[in-house]
């Protein structure tokens, strides 16, 4: 009993310790500036080339190391305070897009997470660099700042600050053209901070005596992983080429595992009344995919088809299922392959091939030109064998953070 007792408790304890995870809290901080009334990133202005690449490098790390959790990020934009107001509002609006723009080209960001976009004239910084200086003229500009916002009329129906214009009248312009670098260069930039946490697994405590007669049970730490699943929005273009509208929707259901729904239609005839190719089908189906990190690379899946449809190929007959009320119900087998096409994994290209099966009940009309329905001929049944999916799929992604899972690897992972 007590041998027993000394296993369950040491059981529990180990237990406690290898779900234990510590967290290591962090921010990083980056950014850009602006040429004056620009609101395109420079990549050769002052120091931005630097900049863009320690951003580069912080966004590889992100994407190569599953256990740090980005939980916000707050864009920022600003424009120096010359010139008219209206003009800055836009100028600092388009910056923080601009560089938001920049990011997501490395790095999905989700609208969920990010927790301020702030654009702004920013007079307080103005009078901080001000204050901190040894300007010639310093205490007379922080007088006038002191004097407070307000707007007046200007030119072209825009606004400007009064004290703006005041100060560039003082001394014939000298004092306004000391201000002009570093201050004011310096109040253009785009700002993004990244806050996040590190899951940093805790060790095992060592056990230093276990006594002889007992079992050495040894409990390593499982390797973690975090899942994110996505939204996929599909077209064919094999079906566009067809004159098929087609549209799928996908979702990630678990590691290896999703779904989707693709739909076709066309209501019209190929140039000529006696070729069409007519339809409204479609096709769920259940995936499975061979990699466990994410639902990309190979897959195989189980579909269930169900179509209407009129066709004739430019011959004696036209072939519609009875009716128009008896449409091909069935289902197949598929395969294919999925891969990202841009750098920030929003845009994927797939190829897919799949056949199934198909009893067919279906009446044969007369297929002549510019008649509508010809005469009907006879019916038949019969059942299909053969390819019913031949598809290149173009792909828009998202990611749902809110459902991100953490996930115990099998067989490796990012």
């Amino acid at each position: 009993m007590k041998s027993k007792a000394f296993i369950l408790l040491l059981s529990f304890f180990l237990g406690v310790q290898l779900f234990s995870q510590d967290f290591d809290f962090g921010q990083s901080h980056f950014r850009i500036r602006y040429v004056i009334n620009k609101p395109e990133v420079d990549t050769t202005f002052v120091d931005n080339a630097a900049r863009i690449s320690e951003i580069e490098d912080f966004l590889q790390m992100l994407r190569d190391d599953q256990t740090i959790h980005v939980t916000g990020v707050t864009f920022k934009g600003t424009a120096s305070p010359d010139g008219a107001y209206d003009f800055n509002v836009w100028l600092s609006e388009n910056r923080l897009r601009t560089f938001k723009e920049l990011i997501g080209k490395y790095l999905d960001i989700p609208d969920s997470i990010i927790h301020a976009n702030v654009s702004d004239i920013p007079w307080d910084g103005f009078r901080e660099k001000v204050a901190e200086s040894n300007l010639k003229w310093r205490d007379e500009i922080l007088a006038v700042i002191d004097e407070g916002p307000s707007l007046v009329p200007w030119f072209n129906n825009r606004r400007i600050d009064p004290r703006l214009l005041k100060l560039k009248r003082m001394y014939r312009g000298e004092l306004w053209d000391s201000l002009k670098s570093p201050i004011l260069r310096d109040l253009r930039y785009g700002d993004a901070v990244f806050t996040y946490y590190r899951l940093i697994p805790v060790e095992p405590l060592a056990v230093e005596e276990i006594k002889a007669d007992l079992p050495q049970v040894v409990y390593p730490l499982p390797d973690l992983w975090s899942w994110v699943p996505r939204l996929h929005l599909k077209t064919s273009l094999v079906g566009l080429a067809l004159l098929n509208a087609n549209f799928a929707v996908e979702a990630d259901l678990a590691p290896h595992w999703s779904v989707t729904l693709p739909v076709y239609y066309c209501a019209i005839d190929w140039f000529k009344s006696t070729i069409k190719f007519r339809n409204f089908s479609v096709y769920p189906e259940v995936r499975y995919w061979f990699r466990n990190w994410d639902n990309d690379g190979f897959f195989v899946g189980a579909h269930f088809g169900l179509s209407y449809y009129n066709y004739a190929f430019d011959g004696a007959l036209r072939y519609q299922d009875h009716r128009g009320r008896t449409p091909a119900i069935g289902g197949g087998i598929s395969a294919g392959y999925r891969m990202p096409i841009s750098k920030n994994h929003r845009w994927r290209m797939e190829f897919t091939i799949g056949g199934g099966i198909y009893p067919l009940d279906y009446d044969l009309f007369d297929n002549t030109p510019d008649v509508k329905d010809g005469q009907l001929m006879g019916r038949k049944k019969e059942t299909s064998i053969g390819l019913d999916q031949v598809a290149v799929t173009i792909a828009y992604s998202f990611d749902m953070n809110r459902y991100r899972r953490i996930f115990m690897k099998k067989g490796g992972g990012k």
